[in-house]
């Protein structure tokens, strides 16, 4: 006796699949760049008292540069890590900032055509147009912060958050929270 299948259940299933099919595209879109960290777990932290922030070899701006160097220190205060000379510093911090823009690709696709078909065959013409929905780039904050001990890299921080706006206090704010997020697992004292 063969059992034949509901409509019902068929559609059913068919909107179950597509709902979990939609449900991992918005997850995959909305995930975010978790930042990339490293520590050197032979390290004895303990012994870490003192740093020196050390600005880029790359020309920044000034402004930027006070702003991301009182930071980094603030987050390194607060792990009970004290401000000193470059010469007398345990660890020296350096910090690498840089700005991309990212292509959205976000597009809508469009399928035209006309089609005669006979007997023996047929003629088929169409064409497909892509049109750029919202907008197509966005501005993203990177940064590099590494603590180097004796020559040595010990920890190792870079990430990336998107500009929503870009305006000097929107950007400040931003880099704060990365700043936050990178140094989070520096080990505190």
């Amino acid at each position: 006796m063969c059992k034949k299948n509901n409509p019902d259940t068929i559609l059913s299933k068919a909107k179950a699949v597509w709902l979990m099919f939609i449900s991992a595209l918005l997850l995959t879109a909305c995930a975010s760049n978790k930042p990339q960290i490293n520590v050197d777990e032979t390290q004895n932290f303990t012994q870490i008292n003192t740093f020196y922030v050390q600005a880029p070899a790359t020309q920044i701006n000034d402004t930027l540069k006070a702003h991301l160097e009182t930071t980094i220190s603030d987050v390194l205060r607060a792990k009970g890590l004290t401000s000193e000379s470059e010469e007398n510093a345990d660890v020296i911090v350096g910090y690498l900032p840089s700005t991309s823009s990212k292509e959205d690709g976000t597009t809508l696709s469009l399928g035209l055509g006309t089609g005669s078909y006979g007997r023996s065959g047929g003629i088929s013409l169409g064409s497909i147009f892509n049109i750029p929905v919202g907008e197509q780039v966005s501005l993203h904050q990177t940064l590099q912060i590494d603590v180097v001990r004796s020559g040595q890299f010990i920890y190792s921080a870079s990430g990336s958050v998107e500009l929503e706006k870009k305006d000097s206090i929107s950007v400040q704010q931003k880099l704060d929270e990365l700043v936050n997020t990178l140094l989070a697992q520096y080990p505190s004292k």
